[in-house]
């Protein structure tokens, strides 16, 4: 089990536990708030703060999603 924690660099809020459940750590976080001194297994995190400006033409809604599983084919010549 994941759960929240405070980091002894930065003193924002990171994660502790098993690796499995961070993403569902990382979404009770308030924006900003996220520690990046070490990475968050299976979140995908756009870096809009370091963007100039929003073109996505979204707005609202989470930043954040969580990986899907790489799937590969393969065929046989």
């Amino acid at each position: 089990m994941c759960f929240q924690a405070k980091c002894g660099k930065c003193s924002k809020t990171t994660w502790q536990g098993c690796g499995r459940h961070v993403a569902s750590v990382y979404k009770q976080i308030p924006q900003g708030q996220h520690c990046m001194c070490k990475d968050w297994p299976g979140v995908v995190i756009e870096k809009k703060e370091t963007e100039g400006g929003d073109s996505s033409g979204q707005t609202g809604g989470d930043s954040t999603k969580t990986a899907e599983p790489e799937t590969s084919n393969c065929s046989v010549l």
